[in-house]
């Protein structure tokens, strides 16, 4: 389960990057249809996310905080990512939604690869 979410984030990743993008060069019709493959994965890094923290904590998990800190921040980094999409397309301003972003997933590889554990 934990490769399967940690390809699903990775190409989801991947995937935001080129839609936005193809957003910023107003290519509508296929950034469209990449925002709903985006949306996709977001719904499946979200219950492969949530599968993992019930396996933690089903095998006894010590420390709950990290599990649901990171879950939380996750779910803040799929809502960046999603916002962020939405105002490329009206011509909103970006700069501090990039570094909430940035800071957001910089927090989410810190407490998915340093703090938790690695392995069920």
């Amino acid at each position: 389960m934990l490769h399967f979410h940690v390809f699903s984030w990775s190409i989801a990743l991947v995937l935001f990057f080129v839609t936005y993008s193809l957003y910023t060069r107003k290519n509508k019709k296929i950034s469209k249809i990449l925002h709903m493959i985006l949306r996709l994965l977001y719904i499946v890094t979200f219950f492969t996310g949530v599968s993992l923290i019930y396996l933690w904590i089903k095998a006894g998990a010590v420390n709950l905080g990290p599990l649901i800190v990171k879950g939380v921040l996750g779910l803040a980094v799929i809502g960046l990512m999603e916002v962020m999409l939405n105002s490329i397309k009206r011509n909103e301003p970006k700069k501090t939604r990039w570094i909430t972003f940035i800071l957001a997933l910089a927090l989410v590889f810190y407490y998915g690869y340093s703090v938790l554990p690695m392995s069920l």
